[in-house]
């Protein structure tokens, strides 16, 4: 596996020669196989106009009817429950049969939905018809006209005996009934008397599936035109008018029979459910079955339109990327599948030379795929280029690590990580729709690695949630050495300790560093100085990888001409800052005499004079200004060094190439003079393809150095800047451990800790669940996801453009795995009240 991450698979392309009999039993075991990319021989063609159209229809047209039963169980809130075991894809024989079979099911769906929807809607009607009947019968009294001058509107006698009033019942939603009543009025000019009940109604609406709140009405009305106006009103408010008998003994018949109606209908409307429930609940169990039949089969036939029929030879020819260490499988399938369906001509593949670029293909695994998609997501690499995933591995987690090291929240990430990989069998079968989850589910290993290497520089740093532990410091000895009384001890506020004394540690930093006054500037001394040196090695370790690309593609000019300068300039100018580093930390201690602390010079004024060309001043009187002898005038050469190796990067490159190309274009010419002197049969031919060859090495002086001078700069001042970026290794380090150290102080310690009565104890509980839910949401999840886009930055841009191109394309294989895997991903909305209606 790792060396397959190394160095992308090596890619053939081929033709495969396929008879039309065996050509689905063969790509639905390709398809089954996932090593096989198919490339469009038919580019010039429409959809429409290729030969599977008819077939990719059909199958379209299955899908879409089990997308409508899908959405039906789940109206139904029935679970669909996954395949047990991953079906082949319909055979073509049996494909009217099924079609057939998914037809009648969905026929007897749809039949069963909407006799479901109207009796619903016959149901909704009765009942508010019922509500109307008791609501608004009981102000019409028994014909009597005494009862209608107590509305909002009222009419005079005198209006009621000039014509005939026109009545209106039925019910308008809630949120509608006050607009809807002074629209009447203003209609009216208050000469209409409306009345609505005091109570509502909460009634099923089946078109939308919601309960909308609704009121019962009465409005009567004087006049035919006045009337057509009340008639307009109610329509374009989508009120619901139900007829109420005059007498009220009409009205108690009518209501009696709507309840007994609705009695029957309640028991009708349930069976009805029922059945609908317990077909659709037979559906479900096969659902899960019939899709990946139906879309494995639509998969194939696609495929299959890429493919060139020729006539004279009866097959069909198609062409193809196959990794080499997958040719025999693929071959060994063709063999077999033409047995099986007894073929009179076998079918079979040939390689082709080409000079089309290949696809770039890692083999990955559970564990390595999730580092591999951090590469992906900046650009695929090129074909046969060194891999940068490989050494991500490592370096991702590490470099993570150095700015989220702490041993608490390390082992929640542990636990996170490991919770989600002993239960990846369980949450594969689940296939969530959510894209976070699907995130952090797809990168469980990476979370577990950079959760252990947190646990490490946890350790390191001697920090668990902002505290520190005590492995056999020698701090307390040194106390006793003062030989200061306990008493002078509790009288000082602090206490200064001679490290010259001290013992080193057994483990990281010492834990006495909690407890003093300058803990900040010496973890700001150390954090910076160690992100300068990593920073340095992971750069240096890009440019070393880009030797090994150099080495592999056969471009050796470009070891003597751009490797080497740029090595020599990385390692002169700040690998001679790590080992500044490393010196000061060996030469100066205070156990010695000469290279004591307080002679110490100062690295990054050692580093600028000599960039300037200046000499270094000591820091004091009996000093010596630099490190060791001839210090300054290594340091001189050094400088020198590395100004010379920016000319051989300008320049060096398209002089190279200017030269090659040159000698390249004279012999092409040579040949094609040649070619015309003896007026060979084929010079047309020849003639063309050496000419390409001359127009292929005719390249402008111009161009080349205006390529090679934007990456000449690009690395000198990236040489710089990105040396400055490592330092957001340190900075978010001290901010970590600073966040984390507040929260404990300001929360758990100030509010809590210190109390230590019987309330405190409780208080503990509360604030113990208060600090740790702070500690997650912004310690663990915040400062987790920033220093991992930090991480994800010096990679993608400090290490990687050291050595990595990232001009290739990805391999993409016919596999019905990454088919299934996927949600379509345009999906039509089906309107089913419309469906319904069609059938009916």
């Amino acid at each position: 596996m790792a060396l397959s991450l190394r160095r992308s698979e090596q890619m053939t392309q081929c033709d495969l020669f396929i008879q039309p009999e065996a050509a689905f039993e063969i790509l639905s075991e390709l398809g089954e196989m996932g090593c096989v990319q198919f490339l469009d021989t038919k580019e010039d063609l429409q959809i429409f106009q290729r030969s599977y159209v008819a077939e990719v229809r059909r199958f379209a047209e299955m899908e879409r009817k089990l997308r409508y039963i899908e959405m039906e169980v789940f109206s139904a809130n029935i679970t669909i429950p996954p395949a047990k075991q991953d079906p082949r894809a319909l055979n073509p024989n049996e494909t009217l049969a099924f079609e057939n079979f998914l037809d009648k099911w969905e026929d007897d769906i749809v039949e069963m939905s909407s006799n479901e929807a109207s009796l619903m809607q016959n149901y909704a009607e009765l009942v508010e018809m019922e509500y109307v009947l008791d609501t608004i019968g009981p102000l019409l009294g028994d014909g009597e006209e005494s009862k209608l001058g107590e509305g909002k509107f009222s009419m005079t006698a005198q209006q009621l005996q000039s014509g005939h009033l026109y009545i209106f019942s039925g019910v308008v939603r809630r949120t509608r009934s006050f607009p809807f009543e002074m629209m009447l009025w203003r209609i009216s000019r208050g000469n209409l008397y409306y009345k609505q009940a005091s109570e509502d109604k909460v009634v099923y609406n089946p078109q939308t599936d919601q309960d909308v709140r609704r009121v019962a009405f009465l409005a009567i009305c004087q006049g035919e035109e006045l009337s057509a106006r009340a008639e307009k009103v109610c329509t374009g408010f989508r009120v619901k008018l139900y007829p109420i008998p005059k007498s009220s003994a009409e009205r108690n018949e009518l209501s009696c029979k709507i309840s007994t109606t609705i009695s029957d209908l309640e028991q009708v409307v349930k069976k009805t459910k029922y059945h609908r429930c317990k077909a659709l609940r037979v559906v479900s169990r096969q659902w899960s079955d019939w899709s990946i039949q139906v879309r494995k089969a639509s998969a194939i036939y696609h495929n299959l339109n890429r493919f060139n029929f020729d006539v004279t030879k009866n097959c069909l020819i198609g062409r193809c990327w196959v990794p080499e260490r997958d040719l025999n499988r693929v071959q060994n399938c063709l063999e077999s599948k033409s047995k099986e369906v007894c073929s009179n001509v076998q079918s079979f593949m040939t390689k082709r030379v080409t000079d089309d670029k290949p696809p770039t293909y890692f083999r990955t695994n559970k564990f390595t795929a999730g580092f591999q998609h951090l590469i992906n997501a900046y650009g695929a690499a090129s074909y046969r280029e060194l891999n940068p995933g490989l050494y991500t591995i490592i370096t991702f987690p590490f470099l993570f690590a150095m700015m989220f090291g702490d041993v608490g929240h390390g082992m929640i990430l542990v636990i996170f990580g490991y919770w989600m990989i002993r239960g990846e069998k369980k949450f594969l079968d689940q296939k969530s729709t959510n894209e976070i989850w699907n995130i952090m589910f797809g990168g469980r290993y990476v979370i577990l690695l950079l959760g252990l290497f947190s646990l490490y520089t946890g350790f390191l740093y001697n920090d668990v949630f902002s505290r520190s532990m005590n492995l056999s410091s020698s701090w307390l000895t040194l106390v006793m050495t003062n030989k200061m009384s306990d008493t002078d001890l509790m009288s000082k506020e602090t206490i200064e300790i001679n490290p010259a004394k001290n013992q080193p540690y057994a483990w990281g930093l010492d834990p006495i560093w909690v407890l003093s006054t300058n803990k900040v500037m010496v973890e700001n001394s150390i954090k910076m100085k160690l992100s300068i040196i990593l920073g340095i090695i992971h750069m240096e370790f890009g440019v070393i990888l880009s030797l090994f690309n150099h080495i592999y593609f056969k471009k050796f000019y470009l070891i003597y001409l751009q490797f080497i300068p740029e090595l020599l300039l990385m390692t002169c100018l700040f690998a001679w800052l790590v080992i500044l580093i490393y010196l000061k930390w060996f030469f100066y201690m205070e156990s010695s005499e000469r290279f004591h602390g307080g002679c110490a010079p100062q690295i990054l004024i050692i580093f600028i004079d000599m960039f300037l060309m200046v000499e270094t001043k000591p820091v004091g009187e009996g000093c010596d200004a630099y490190l060791f002898e001839g210090q300054r005038m290594v340091q001189m050469a050094l400088v020198f060094i590395a100004l010379i190796c920016m000319p051989v990067l300008l320049f060096g490159t398209p002089l190279y190439l200017m030269n090659y190309h040159s000698k390249r274009r004279k012999a092409l010419t040579n040949r094609i003079g040649t070619f015309r002197r003896y007026q060979r049969g084929d010079v047309d031919k020849e003639e063309q393809t050496l000419q390409a060859e001359v127009n292929k090495h005719t390249v402008s002086f111009g161009e080349l150095m205006i390529h090679q001078a934007i990456h000449t700069i690009e690395y000198v001042l990236s040489t710089v800047s990105h040396t400055a970026s490592y330092l957001r290794l340190w900075a978010l380090s001290l901010a970590h451990a600073a966040l984390s150290e507040m929260l404990w102080d300001m929360v758990l310690e100030k509010i809590a800790i210190k109390d230590h009565s019987i309330v405190g104890a409780i208080k503990l509980v509360v604030i113990f669940a208060i600090w740790a839910f702070f500690t997650i949401c912004i310690l663990v999840i915040m400062e987790g996801l920033s220093a991992f886009l930090h991480t994800l930055r010096l990679h993608w841009v400090e290490f990687m453009t050291k050595f990595f191109e990232g001009a290739g394309w990805l391999f993409q294989p016919f596999s019905f795995k990454t088919i299934l895997a996927e949600e379509p991903t345009s999906r039509p909305v089906v309107d089913t009240r419309k469906h319904r209606s069609e059938k009916n």
